[in-house]
């Protein structure tokens, strides 16, 4: 009896939509396909936050997507926010510490609740600080400003030429040549000149100069800093002036990372 009156219920809506039969009309209104799964996901390092993204889910009854993290790749996943709509594809997440890794995830839902398995990229990201228009005073000019040291408590600093955490110093010669010049067994590497200093995204492996003379300071090159307890840093040279450089920094905090952000992956 229960069954016939399924079946006469389907019959009335079946009329009512104009679906052609009960069956096409059953799976209309009863949606159990889930979304696709949402690919191209990749993420974006910032200082105290990680931006992912991913490419968009074209059905019509999607509602969003969900974004999961975890600490670790083969870790449970736990949900840490929604994103509405089919046309956003980017979440910021703003709760994660500088110099821990973490890893994302994305999946879609449609308006019947239905979701899709997570994407299948492995992504991770590790936040670090970063900073603008720090001003580099040569040594002849001023002894007390002319060194800076990675610090991963302070990020990127100005500090004297003769203090015992200085990494680097700057220096010109007589011929008005300014040069960044690495301290002890830290290393450095001009990585040439580039638009904005995130087009550097990881420290290579080889490349590196511990040459006594340092290297020379060109208008919107980008050097790639190591020092030798294990710490990667950039610094990208925005200003030139006379007796001093302004440059924007990033320093990874996370020990013998060499990720220095962003980092797209998918």
């Amino acid at each position: 009896m229960r069954n016939l009156y399924l079946a006469v219920a389907l019959a009335v809506i079946a009329f009512i939509l104009g679906c052609e039969t009960c069956e096409t009309c059953y799976e209309s209104c009863y949606d159990n396909q889930p979304p696709a799964v949402p690919t191209g996901v990749g993420s974006i390092t910032g200082d105290g936050y990680v931006v992912v993204y991913w490419n968009p889910v074209y059905e019509e009854d999607l509602a969003g997507y969900g974004v999961y993290r975890s600490r670790h790749d083969e870790g449970r996943y736990r949900r840490i926010g929604t994103v509405d709509g089919d046309e956003e594809t980017v979440f910021y997440d703003e709760d994660v510490v500088n110099g821990l890794t973490y890893f994302y995830a994305v999946d879609a839902f449609d308006y019947s609740g239905n979701e899709s398995e997570l994407s299948y990229e492995t992504v991770d990201d590790t936040p670090r600080p970063e900073g603008w228009d720090l001003y580099w005073f040569t040594s002849e000019y001023d002894e007390s400003q002319a060194a800076i040291t990675l610090f991963p408590d302070e990020g990127i600093t100005i500090v004297a030429y003769d203090d015992p955490f200085a990494d680097y110093y700057l220096s010109v010669d007589d011929e008005g040549i300014k040069r960044i010049v690495p301290i002890g067994a830290n290393q450095i590497q001009d990585y040439g000149y580039t638009e904005h200093p995130d087009e550097v995204d990881e420290a290579p492996v080889s490349g590196w100069s511990v040459a006594p003379n340092g290297v020379e300071v060109i208008l919107g090159h980008t050097y790639i800093l190591r020092t030798g307890d294990g710490y990667y840093g950039k610094v990208r040279v925005e200003t030139v002036g006379p007796d001093w450089i302004a440059v924007y920094w990033a320093l990874q905090i996370k020990r013998w990372s060499t990720e220095l952000a962003p980092r797209r992956r998918g």
